[in-house]
């Protein structure tokens, strides 16, 4: 047994130190929420902020992958258009050529083989006319014997008729050679702007190319950037659930270390006669 002396005191110095404890204690539980409140809010803060810096990026990324998506697109219809176009201007740029060769040759006969025989053949006409005036006086006079003869226009007549048909016509065609070899020329220089523009378009289909195999890699690497910022995004959100979770079990932690000395506070307060 203690002296009756010093009791007081002795319950005086428990009540004291409990009190003391419980105070540490209660200074501890809250400081540990406190700190758990600022963890919280800090992690909170930066998970929003590197949010907010990344998101800005993610949809520039991806304007940019779609940009260049319909840029690709237009460059494939484009190439797909002039290679059509192409096509179509070299044929055509082959069709008048053969055309104006056509007409080139068509000029040379017209003057040359055609008019000649038309002359060669008026030349001869004059002696056949004087024969056929011939045959139809021969023909006539038969018919006072029984021959059934009787022309509604005369041999002779008739090839008169021809002559004067034919007679201008070689002229006409003499006439006709340099509008045929004007129109030759012609077609043989447009042939030679369409093979030209072919050959431009054929230099653009190249250039069109290259350019759509700059626009695949393009968009290779915009996906690939798309799929790292997607990546940086997934790891923000790992690291944010990961602090939240760090900071929650510290504060338990602390919690629970300051319960030990609110606890022994309280012990003391209630049994102040214990020694």
């Amino acid at each position: 047994m203690s002296d009756p002396k010093t009791q007081p005191s002795i319950i005086s110095d428990r009540v004291r130190f409990g009190r003391a404890l419980l105070i540490a204690g209660w200074v501890g539980v809250v400081g540990a929420l406190l700190a758990g409140i600022s963890g919280w809010v800090l992690t909170s803060r930066i998970s929003t902020t590197v949010s907010s810096t990344v998101e800005p990026v993610t949809f520039i990324v991806a304007d940019l992958a779609e940009t260049i998506e319909a840029s690709l697109s237009v460059v494939e219809r484009t190439t797909e258009a002039i290679d059509s176009i192409g096509r179509a201007t070299r044929t055509t740029s082959g069709a008048l050529s053969d055309v104006a060769d056509v007409m080139t040759e068509v000029a040379s006969l017209a003057a040359g083989d055609v008019a000649d025989s038309l002359d060669s053949a008026l030349a001869t006409l004059p002696a056949l006319i004087d024969t056929g005036r011939v045959i139809d006086r021969t023909m006539t006079a038969l018919s006072f014997v029984g021959v059934d003869y009787s022309p509604e226009v005369p041999l002779d007549g008739a090839l008169e008729d021809l002559e004067s048909s034919l007679a201008p016509i070689p002229d006409q065609l003499r006439s006709q050679v340099e509008l045929l070899g004007s129109v030759a020329v012609d077609l043989e220089g447009i042939a030679t702007e369409a093979g030209s523009l072919a050959g431009v378009l054929l230099q653009t289909r190249v250039d069109m190319l290259e350019a759509e195999q700059v626009l695949r890699s393009a968009s290779a690497n915009a996906t690939a950037a798309a799929e790292s910022v997607a990546g940086i995004e997934s790891e923000i959100s790992t690291f944010s659930s990961l602090a939240r979770a760090v900071v929650v079990a510290a504060t338990l932690a602390l919690m629970a270390a300051a319960l030990a000395p609110l606890l022994i506070g309280l012990h003391y307060l209630r049994t102040p006669d214990e020694f």
